[in-house]
Formats: C-alpha cells, sequence, structure tokens
C-alpha cells in the first residue's frame, strides 16, 4: 500500500478553538496512517503535530534552519510561488522559509514523486489571490494548487474538507465552527 501524506499548516494567529479541530484531525488522520509533514511553526503547524504526535503518528516536519538544504528543484518552485515580492531580493533567512514549504507540499525527494495527498491549513485572505493577506501559508498553498492538489481552508472550506474527506474514505466528519466557515465573496 502506498504512504499517503498530507500538509498540516496555516496562520500562527489561527483562533484556538480551530486549533483543536486541527488536532483533532491531526488524531484521526494518524490512526489512518497519513504523514503530517508541517513546518512545526506556532499556530496551526503545532496544533496538527500535537494531534499526530498523540498517535504516535509519522510526520516530517520542515525547520528552516541552517543545515536546511534547498535543493535546486525547490528553489525553483519557491520562485514560481512569489508573485508579489522577487525571491532573489529576499533575506536568505525569508528565502529558506518559502523554500521549506516546497517540502511541505513535495518531501525531500529530487524528482517530487511524494506529493502530499491534500492540505489543509488556516489563514486570513485567499492565498491564491495576489496581494491578498495570507502570510507565509500563501507559498504552499499556492504550490499545492498549481500541481493539481486539493487545499482546504478551514475558514472557509470546511465543509469542502469534509467531502473530500468522504471520497477517501475518510468515514469521519470533522466539526468546523460555523462562524469561521463562511463561504467566500
Amino acid at each position: 500500500m502506498q504512504q499517503k501524506y498530507y500538509a498540516g499548516i496555516g496562520s500562527r494567529k489561527t483562533p484556538l478553538e480551530i486549533q483543536d479541530v486541527m488536532c483533532a484531525l491531526g488524531e484521526e488522520l494518524a490512526t489512518r496512517n497519513f504523514v503530517l509533514r508541517s513546518g512545526h511553526a506556532v499556530g496551526a503547524d503545532q496544533a496538527f503535530e500535537r494531534g499526530c504526535k498523540a498517535q504516535n503518528g509519522q510526520y516530517e516536519c520542515w525547520h528552516p534552519k541552517d543545515d536546511l538544504i534547498l535543493h535546486p528543484w525547490a528553489i525553483e518552485r519557491a520562485k514560481e510561488a512569489c508573485w508579489e515580492f522577487p525571491y532573489e531580493q529576499m533575506k536568505s533567512y525569508t528565502q529558506k522559509l518559502i523554500t521549506r514549504n516546497m517540502y511541505q507540499i513535495f518531501g525531500d525527494d529530487k524528482n517530487y514523486l511524494t506529493p502530499v495527498d491534500f492540505v489543509v491549513y488556516w489563514c486570513e485572505g485567499d492565498p491564491l489571490q495576489k496581494g491578498r493577506k495570507a502570510g507565509g501559508t500563501r507559498y504552499a498553498v499556492r504550490t499545492a494548487h498549481a500541481a493539481n492538489i486539493p487545499t482546504y481552508n478551514l475558514r472557509t472550506q470546511g465543509s469542502e474538507l469534509n467531502t473530500y474527506l468522504k471520497s477517501i474514505n475518510f468515514g469521519m466528519p470533522i466539526f468546523i465552527p460555523a462562524f469561521h466557515n463562511e463561504k467566500r465573496s
């Protein structure tokens, strides 16, 4: 059976009630042998990690630390995701932050043969619209979207995520508080 991956990411400002949902989802996905890919950032990332770890699940955390190897393919993907500001003009640490998002989506395989099956996140704004407020999460979401990987913002797409999970025989609907599940305008 082929390994299944998902990216559990999002804003450091993710509301606590949504972090609780992320933690529960991380637990459930771990029991179903999904491998979490995350960036270990405070907020959303760590909420998914708490859930995954509670079930002794497998996870890959991509830290933008000094020993993070920036493969040329990952740098090229990162440059493609940078619409607002040229990658080359960013500080070295910012480049690492953005490039690590490519590993969250594709792993560190040089041929990116192990993409995630889907991305779950929370952020303000729409990461697919230029100039919209979405923080660093936007780079991972844009990259996944360009690779036709399903992405679900828990702020606006909770019901769509539940539909997707049912379609892969997940079976368990998750609770998304209604006031964070408004439709996109």
